[in-house]
């Protein structure tokens, strides 16, 4: 089962069946692992993502994720988040990455296009699947004026032929300063007109009940980092605090992986509102 997989494998099982597959941020070995020992719990495959803002170099991530892949028990696929460059997804492709962000969303129209559809033409030819975003998804706050509109959305993927397409309908990256409203409506419309799976980036904090609508509204990919994250830090912090036989880091992130792989799995599980068995 431990199978490395094109993730638009995944997203059109999961659009055509109606969940969504969580793509997880990861920073090292031990995140790795527990977002496998979590999808593994939640009954489902699942998409580990690199993000240069991490640290950790293209190769190494590559290598870890696959190794620690091929010993679970759910498909996986390795992702490069965000990449603000050609030159950047080029490097993922030689990694061995099975897909690609190329984020040209903070870019005028005509340029995102271009940084795209120029990165889609490289990564078709390696047997490579590119996302895109339209609209832009910013950081803490929610902007409007910079929701995604259904008849650029549609232009944008005529122009670029990309496999997924990132979308802002109300989400945002980090921790939210007031809470989310996904633009439902908008949603649906994006889904109608779209010929490939959406995605929603900054699930974190996102109440469940619109998580779970969004994705019968159509959203088939989600982006997971923040939450995890921060509940990471609190459970580490727990153990340093309360277990005095954990006195070096190999032990306190041992110990902490289980807490963190059940709090993963549970919000898994929440993109596969009308449990459909998918594995």
């Amino acid at each position: 089962m431990g199978e490395l997989v094109r993730s638009i494998d995944l997203l059109n099982d999961g659009r055509k069946r109606g969940y969504a597959v969580p793509a997880y941020n990861a920073y090292d070995y031990y995140s790795i692992r527990a977002i496998l020992r979590a999808a593994e719990l939640a009954g489902t495959p699942v998409i580990l993502m690199h993000h240069f803002s991490y640290g950790i170099d293209l190769d190494t991530f590559a290598a870890i994720a696959k190794a620690l892949g091929k010993k679970a028990k759910v498909p996986f696929s390795i992702h490069l988040d965000h990449s603000p460059t050609y030159e950047e997804c080029i490097r993922a492709i030689k990694a061995g990455f099975t897909s690609l962000m190329i984020d040209g969303s903070p870019h005028p129209f005509d340029e995102n296009v271009r940084m795209t559809r120029d990165v889609v033409r490289a990564a078709r030819a390696c047997g490579i699947d590119v996302e895109g975003e339209i609209g832009h998804v910013g950081f803490h706050d929610v902007d409007r004026s910079l929701f995604t509109r259904p008849e650029e959305a549609k232009e944008f993927l005529e122009l670029t032929e990309v496999d997924a397409l990132a979308v802002s309908i109300g989400n945002s990256h980090g921790v939210y300063f007031e809470e989310p409203r996904i633009e439902q409506e908008l949603l649906k419309e994006l889904n109608r007109i779209s010929t490939v799976p959406l995605v929603l980036h900054g699930t974190s904090g996102i109440p469940d009940d619109q998580l779970m609508e969004a994705v019968r509204n159509g959203i088939t990919k989600t982006n997971i980092a923040t939450e995890y994250l921060m509940k990471t830090v609190d459970v580490v912090k727990g153990l340093i605090l309360t277990d005095k036989e954990l006195d070096t880091a190999p032990k306190v992130m041992e110990a902490a992986e289980k807490d963190v792989s059940e709090f993963i799995a549970r919000k898994m599980r929440l993109l596969n509102p009308d449990n459909v068995r998918i594995l």
